[in-house]
């Protein structure tokens, strides 16, 4: 059996509002970010890392947004997540595993 290791990261969005403000502030701050819209939801897909910042998602909306809230948008992922209060980030790498890159 064959492991062929890859470094993409999918990020499926139901369409909502919160949605379409995340995917606005991808596109403009993140344009190596393939955006696909099927309609009902919202496809990402990066090499390596798609992180969503809370804080700039809010701005585009015009409200407060937490995670906890943006997350009722997410219906699917792949890779590896890591959060905190004002982000999401979707990796490739395994952060256990991997040693992190001398300062």
């Amino acid at each position: 059996m064959t492991n062929n290791a890859s470094d993409t990261v999918v990020l499926v969005l139901m369409k909502t509002e919160e949605a379409d403000a995340t995917v606005a502030v991808i596109q403009r701050g993140q344009p190596s970010i393939s955006v696909r819209d099927h309609g009902t939801y919202w496809q990402l897909t990066a090499e390596g890392e798609i992180l969503i910042d809370l804080n700039r998602v809010s701005e585009e909306l015009g409200r407060e947004l937490s995670l906890s809230q943006w997350l009722v948008s997410m219906s699917s992922y792949v890779g590896r997540v890591e959060t905190d209060e004002t982000s999401f980030r979707l990796t490739s790498k395994m952060a256990d595993l991997e040693p992190e890159a001398p300062c």
